[in-house]
């Protein structure tokens, strides 16, 4: 985003950013950014908090009175990550997940049961804040998981949508179903807090054995391919302590 910026600022429009990563901004320097010490995903702080997501916004456009650029100014508040910090890394225990690698008929009928227990707390939420951000794969949430798991059994799945890669689609298909798990927590339970929600997906749901064993895989994997789901970030950001 920092770079395009100067693309819109070009053609003579006005841009101001939020940025987590000071570092990145330094280098860059893009005519207006307002730096946000708080947790990655979260650039306006926790959900249901308008006043303070409001002071955000207001500071962000604040800088479009600049008289000059480039600008970056750093948020007076701060939304503090648990222990200081947020990691994004493989599990410590391997063994777990070669067990699920070497059982995906029995991993995904985990999956579909969990999915289908989660469905009424789902239809819930969404119908509370009439709105979803389940559906960037394209795919029925009951396709999810099929998809996902067959990457356990083959390297070489084809995209079920016309135009997307596969990698592009586990991607997605991988984001849909944190998507659907993490609305139905938030709605339902009244879990808001996104370490929270990290720790009860990632350390208690059917689903991110899954994830976890795929991201194991892809790890290990001798196909270029399929490390890019390592290297390249691919498979959805776990906040863990």
């Amino acid at each position: 985003m920092c770079g395009l910026a100067y693309f819109f600022e070009k053609e003579g429009l006005a841009t101001t950013l939020v940025c987590f990563v000071r570092e990145h901004a330094e280098a860059v320097s893009p005519p207006r950014v307002l730096w946000l010490n708080m947790p990655m995903g979260r650039p306006f702080g926790k959900p249901n908090d308008p006043e303070f997501q409001k002071g955000i916004i207001r500071a962000a456009l604040g800088l479009l009175d600049a008289p000059e650029g480039p600008v970056l100014e750093d948020y007076p508040e701060v939304v503090p990550v648990r222990d200081g910090r947020m990691t994004h890394a493989l599990p410590d225990d391997l063994v777990s997940q070669a067990e699920d690698r070497a059982n995906p008929a029995v991993l995904l009928a985990r999956i579909q049961a969990e999915v289908a227990g989660l469905r009424l707390g789902y239809d819930a939420a969404v119908k509370k804040r009439g709105r979803t951000t389940v559906g960037a794969s394209g795919l029925a949430i009951e396709e999810l998981a099929p998809f996902i798991v067959s990457w356990l059994t083959s390297e070489k799945v084809k995209s079920p949508r016309k135009g997307v890669p596969p990698l592009m689609m586990l991607k997605l298909a991988c984001e849909d179903l944190w998507a659907y798990y993490t609305e139905t927590a938030s709605g339902v339970r009244g879990i808001t807090g996104m370490e929270e929600l990290g720790d009860w997906f990632w350390a208690e749901t059917e689903a991110a054995k899954a994830i976890l064993a795929l991201e194991v895989l892809s790890e290990q994997s001798e196909n270029k391919a399929l490390r890019q789901l390592v290297e390249l970030f691919l498979i959805v950001p776990r906040f863990w302590a």
